[in-house]
C-alpha cells in the first residue's frame, strides 16, 4: 500500500494527496488489532498486482488509485461502491487542481463541506547548506517516551488517560508501521521537551512529508516548533528526499503561520466532499 501510494505521488502528483507516511501514521496509530486493521481498508488488484486502496481514517476516507488506472471507469466505480456500501457520510477529499476528481465525486453526488485542507511544499534544494541542531534529538524505541509524548498530549487535547497514551505508543513504535529514526524531538536549555514532529521519508517518490507537528502549549511562539521542522528538513534532504510536504486544516492559522514562516510554500488545497444523507444509497 505505501509502494502505490509512492509511486502515485510520483508519477501523478497532481491526482494525489497521499503520503506513504500518512498511510503508516493512519493504519499504526492508535495501535490496531489485525481484525481493526481488515475493517478499515479494502484493496483492489489485477492480475495480482495492487491497483487501488481505500482506508478509513476516524471519519475521513484516504483512498489511492494507481496513476495507470486513473482512467478505469470499472475500477473507480467498483471503489466508489465499496465507500458507498461501508463507509456512508464519510468525508472524501480530492486536490482543488484535479478537475477530474472533482468532477467524478460531484456526479456521484458529493457536494463541498467546511473540512479543507491546505498543503504547503518545500524544495529542499533550496534549503542550504545546515548542520544538525544539538537542541534536536531522535526518539528511540529503548527511550524513556514519556517527554516526546507530553508534547503532543497536551498540544492536541489528547482525552486517554497518560499511562494508557504512552503505553499505545509504545505499541505503535514495536510495530513496523513506526519510522525509526525519524520521529524528532526539540529540547529546551533546561532539558525539556518543547516541540515535536515525524519527519516520514519515501525513496520512491523522494518526498518526505511531516505528521505530526507539535509544540507544547507551554512553548508556543518561542521557536522550537520551527527549530524541530528545520532538523526534519536537513534529515530528509541528507536522506536523498527533494522535497518536503506537509498538510493542515485550512483554519489552522497558527499551523499556516508556522510553515510558511519554516519556509514551505502553498501547494494545493485538499477539498472536502460528503454524499449529503439524503442521497445515500
Amino acid at each position: 500500500m505505501q509502494t502505490l501510494a509512492g509511486t502515485s505521488l510520483h508519477e501523478a502528483p497532481s491526482r494525489t494527496f497521499n503520503h506513504p507516511g500518512d498511510l503508516a501514521w493512519w493504519l499504526g496509530w492508535w495501535p490496531k488489532t489485525t481484525q481493526e486493521l481488515a475493517a478499515i481498508t479494502q484493496i483492489w488488484e489485477v492480475d495480482g498486482a495492487m491497483v487501488a486502496w481505500v482506508v478509513d481514517d476516524t471519519g475521513y476516507i484516504g483512498e489511492c488509485i494507481a496513476p495507470g488506472s486513473l482512467d478505469d471507469d470499472v475500477l473507480l466505480a467498483s471503489v466508489d461502491r465499496w465507500i458507498d456500501a461501508r463507509l456512508p457520510g464519510h468525508v472524501r477529499s480530492v486536490r482543488d487542481d484535479d478537475p477530474m476528481g472533482i468532477a467524478r465525486l460531484e456526479a456521484a453526488g458529493y457536494r463541498r463541506v467546511p473540512d479543507d485542507m491546505v498543503a504547503f511544499s518545500f524544495d529542499l534544494d533550496h534549503l542550504g547548506p545546515t548542520g544538525s541542531d544539538p537542541r534536536v534529538s531522535t526518539v528511540a524505541r529503548s527511550d524513556d517516551i514519556g517527554a516526546r509524548l507530553w508534547v503532543t498530549h497536551a498540544a492536541f487535547g489528547v482525552d486517554r488517560p497518560f499511562d494508557d497514551y504512552v503505553a499505545g505508543y509504545r505499541r505503535f513504535m514495536d510495530s513496523p508501521a513506526y519510522p525509526d529514526g525519524w520521529d524528532l524531538v526539540a529540547w529546551t536549555p533546561a532539558g525539556e521537551a518543547a516541540a515535536c514532529c515525524i519527519a516520514w521519508p519515501d525513496p520512491v517518490s523522494g518526498v518526505g512529508n511531516f505528521e505530526p507537528v507539535a509544540a507544547h502549549p507551554s512553548f508556543h511562539r518561542q521557536g522550537f516548533a520551527t527549530i524541530v521542522m528545520r532538523d526534519g528538513l536537513r534529515r530528509l534532504r541528507d536522506a536523498g528526499m527533494r522535497r518536503a510536504v506537509v498538510r493542515t486544516p485550512a483554519d489552522n492559522v497558527a499551523a499556516i503561520a508556522l510553515y510558511r514562516s519554516v519556509g514551505f510554500e502553498p501547494d494545493h488545497e485538499q477539498l472536502a466532499f460528503r454524499r449529503p444523507a439524503r442521497a445515500a444509497r
